[in-house]
């Protein structure tokens, strides 16, 4: 049930949305990018942000972020004018998830009881069958395969790995071995030797082969994407039990835990019968394309998912993108495969199943509860309209609030497009906000906007700045080289 609630519970960040709606459009002038609030964006407004960065693309995609990041501050900035108590902003579709995984927490408490308890034996006993925090050190010998490498190549490389495996077994210098025929130039000069390494670090199958050998034991040959592999354990060092006994107890009573919540979810939902229909994977990558999209009845009420007592519809995978996702986890979503988009689907639906369940054990959550979570969603919120500079707009002499707010709003946008200001989404509440007030892009002003900008730019424009990578630790391959 964690990993269930943790899977479904991805707090959005960042919101791509208002598609061009038909009423509003054909009445929109040629020259407005976007209508939020009784305020218009021009195309020479947006033009006039884009040419403060050369390096930023005259692009469709980008006059869409900038007109969406326009409507976003626009109304936070008008909610905030009505009352700065952002109050009377409506955070339910955004506190509803947190609301939701507090109530399956109280279920998990409520129907699952298990014995965590664990004598220093018994604790003992699973140390030395699970091996937390063993790490071994190894040597290989790579031999590469190419991809369309033909059957006699297979044949002839496959011959040579298991000579070599069977000189190492026999008690041939394993690193001379390595030396002189090993692939792998990240370790092959030290004869094959890749140091000390955890579980996760390699391939799988170079892995579980690695980890099943003891000291001076020799692989067969293991075959992984970057070739074929003999390996040599040369030491294996596992922490000392009594040093690291009680984080193991922490770590052992959860894994019981963990496994009676996925034993409860199995129970409760394979009965059932979970059965994603076979349209559901198109109209489900359109939904997380196009999150804006609007159903009519018919359409929201369309099974994507059917099981023994009732279904998870359209309309239902549009609220859960909507409130879940941010832009680039939906468009990742758009680009599943059937059967990972099928694996998505049950796992939204086995949730609806436990919030089904829970309603039914009369599990909810106290009005504290509830007023807690929907307070702290207030204060984030007022955190972030005053981390933009939209909690404190002061008209000037002779200024409007609302000729204020387009002034305030244009400054931070051209702060975000010099790099002096951080662009900062609104998540979901930027849905809340166009519900209440209105708003709406019409796409078919980006083309003016885009030759406006290429106007005012050489033939050959700098070339765009490469987006920022995910910082993170670069796993380790099979080869030894990261």
């Amino acid at each position: 049930m964690r990993k269930l609630i943790a899977f479904v519970s991805l707090a959005a960040a960042t919101v791509t949305a208002a598609c061009e709606g038909l009423g509003q459009a054909m009445t929109a002038h040629t020259d407005v990018v976007a209508r939020a609030a009784g305020h218009e964006l021009t195309v020479d407004h947006v033009a006039a942000i884009m040419r403060l960065n050369p390096r930023l693309p005259a692009q469709p995609e980008v006059v869409e972020a900038i007109a969406n990041f326009w409507i976003d501050y626009v109304l936070l900035a008008t909610a905030v004018a009505e009352d700065s108590s952002l109050r009377s902003v409506d955070l339910t579709p955004v506190v509803q998830p947190e609301i939701d995984q507090a109530v399956l927490f109280k279920l998990r408490d409520k129907v699952i009881q298990v014995d965590t308890s664990f004598t220093d034996e018994e604790l003992r006993a699973l140390y030395e069958k699970e091996q937390p925090g063993l790490q071994i050190r190894a040597r290989h010998i790579l031999l590469r395969l190419p991809p369309d490498a033909t059957p006699a190549q297979r044949d002839s490389v496959m011959a040579l790995a298991r000579d070599l495996q069977q000189r190492a077994a026999a008690g041939a210098d394993f690193a001379a071995l390595a030396t002189e025929y090993s692939q792998d130039p990240g370790s092959a000069r030290q004869g094959g030797d890749l140091g000390f390494f955890v579980r996760g670090q390699m391939v799988p199958a170079f892995e579980e082969a690695a980890f099943a050998l003891g000291v001076g034991e020799v692989s067969d040959v293991v075959e992984t994407p970057f070739g074929l592999h003999i390996i040599k354990v040369e030491e294996r060092q596992l922490p000392d039990f009594e040093q690291i006994k009680e984080g193991f107890r922490v770590q052992a009573k959860g894994t019981v835990t963990l496994e009676a919540e996925e034993a409860y979810v199995r129970n409760l939902t394979e009965p059932l019968g979970i059965k994603v229909e076979e349209d559901a994977y198109e109209v489900a990558r359109e939904l997380a394309r196009r999150p804006d999209t609007k159903l009519s009845g018919r359409a929201a009420s369309r099974a994507l998912v059917s099981y023994k007592g009732g279904e998870f519809n359209a309309g239902e995978f549009r609220q859960e993108v909507i409130r879940r996702f941010d832009a680039s986890r939906r468009a990742a979503l758009a680009q599943l495969a059937d059967e990972q988009m099928a694996e998505f689907l049950t796992t939204l639906t086995r949730f609806e199943i436990l919030l089904a369940e829970a309603r039914r054990l009369g599990v909810e959550l106290e009005p504290a509860e509830r007023d807690s979570i929907m307070d702290n969603a207030v204060r984030r919120l007022t955190a972030l309209a005053t981390a933009t500079g939209l909690r404190t707009i002061e008209p000037k002499e002779g200024e409007s609030m609302g000729q204020a707010i387009n002034r305030k709003v244009r400054e931070l946008l051209e702060g975000i497009a010099t790099g002096e200001r951080n662009a900062l989404p609104l998540g979901p509440v930027s849905y809340s906000l166009r519900e209440q007030y209105g708003a709406v892009v019409f796409e078919r002003s980006f083309p003016a906007v885009v030759a406006a900008v290429q106007a005012t730019r050489p033939a050959q424009a700098p070339p765009a700045l490469p987006p920022a990578q995910p910082q993170g630790q670069p796993q380790q391959d099979a080869s030894g080289s990261r």
